[in-house]
């Protein structure tokens, strides 16, 4: 093995995190702000409307100074997962006519629409309309699952599951969900209901605060706050 390092070993990662450390060097001298996580690099930056076509170059610039060094350090950036956002209101987003895409390694990067950050959605308005849908989406899948089995468990074993299948989706990063509009949060809360009703077999049309008191849940939005 010439170069690199076994994936697994324990030394791994510190040697992998020495090895990219130039890049945050590079990345700073373009005044860009930046995050990296092992192979994950994010860059950022705030600014006005009127620097937008600043901003476009400055990080052509440094995604070619990036690109350059890690082709000189045996490594390749990966345009398949390489994706760029534009975060700002939806009066702005209709008055831009600017070109938004960056060149990498001859693959023109475009706009998304929304992208995925340590498993939480982001869309171009911060609304997180997107982010609840697929938070919803898969709690429910969960719960039918679980629904499927539940005839074999007990309530104990219900409680269990549901909060580490669904409970805990709800709450993953929800601090980011205070001072949504709550038809936003009254979505979460009905996945919530639904797991409730099938932890204690709660008819459809019954009165769900009992349920929750009984199970010693916070309604969503109280568990945002909290």
């Amino acid at each position: 093995l010439h170069y690199g390092i076994p994936q697994g070993s324990v030394l791994g990662p510190i040697l992998f995190v020495l090895y990219t450390q130039p890049l945050s060097k590079i990345i700073q001298h373009h005044s860009l702000y930046h995050h990296s996580f092992s192979d994950d690099n994010q860059l950022y930056i705030s600014a006005n409307l009127a620097q937008l076509q600043e901003i476009i170059r400055t990080s052509q610039s440094c995604i070619s100074d990036v690109q350059a060094w890690m082709h000189n350090n045996k490594l390749q950036l990966n345009p398949d997962k390489t994706e760029m956002i534009l975060i700002t209101s939806k009066h702005n987003q209709k008055s831009l006519s600017l070109p938004f895409s960056v060149d990498l390694n001859g693959t023109s990067i475009h706009l998304s629409s929304s992208v995925r950050n340590l498993g939480v959605t982001l869309d171009q308005n911060l609304s997180f309309q997107q982010h609840v849908s697929r938070t919803c989406q898969i709690c429910y899948f969960e719960l039918r699952r679980i629904n499927s089995i539940r005839h074999y468990l007990s309530q104990d074993a219900l409680k269990t599951l549901i909060s580490a299948f669904v409970l805990s989706r709800i709450d993953y990063c929800n601090s980011l969900l205070a001072g949504c509009p709550k038809q936003l949060i009254h979505k979460l809360q009905k996945v919530q209901n639904n797991a409730a009703r099938l932890i204690c077999r709660t008819p459809k049309f019954d009165h769900i605060s009992p349920v929750l008191h009984t199970l010693h849940w916070l309604p969503v939005e109280q568990r945002i706050e909290y």
